[in-house]
């Protein structure tokens, strides 16, 4: 029977979208030469890090389009610079750069990004890396929580602070009594 709570609505995804698409667009035909991770892994990590973002930020109750975005630009530095090494700290102005962009193509058909949402998700993405941090702020969880069970998911060797988020976040949405493993 399904969710009397969402039936005949729609999530109010509009912006994550066309964020989606026009990072896509930018990544689609970039070389993998030289990267520490190819394109098709930036592809797919971004998509499902942001679904994942959406269903564990309405967990938490919290607004899931922000934390979509959030998810899918928090890698937009390594993609950039082609490096995994420092590109959380060189993600700030990427980010910006490209919130900014979409705000000018986006005319009046879509809401704009404000300045306060952009500086949320460049908060939470400069400091998505900071696994063995546990901060107040939400959004910075949810991404780090995000980038590690999407990496698990994936079928990524997960150990570390990965390995305890992942456990966290499982036991949060009680997916699993055993807890997850690299078995």
């Amino acid at each position: 029977m399904p969710n009397e709570n969402i039936r005949n609505t729609r999530l109010p995804v509009r912006r994550l979208n066309r964020i989606l698409t026009m990072f896509f667009y930018e990544m689609k035909d970039l070389s993998d030469e030289g990267r520490d991770f190819p394109i098709r892994w930036h592809i797919m990590h971004m998509y499902s890090s942001s679904q994942l973002a959406k269903i564990l930020a309405i967990h938490r109750g919290m607004e899931p389009e922000l934390a979509g975005i959030a998810a899918a630009l928090h890698d937009i530095g390594l993609v950039m610079t082609k490096r995994r090494e420092g590109h959380d700290r060189v993600a700030k102005n990427y980010v910006y750069g490209f919130l900014e962009r979409y705000n000018r193509e986006s005319g009046a058909e879509l809401p704009k990004i404000t300045t306060e949402e952009m500086d949320e998700i460049v908060k939470a993405i400069v400091r998505h890396r900071e696994k063995k941090i546990y901060s107040d702020d939400p959004l910075v969880e949810l991404i780090k929580d995000v980038d590690s069970l999407d990496r698990y998911l994936h079928g990524v060797y997960t150990e570390g602070p990965h390995l305890e988020r992942c456990n966290k976040v499982m036991k949060e949405l009680r997916l699993n009594k055993n807890n997850v493993s690299n078995r």
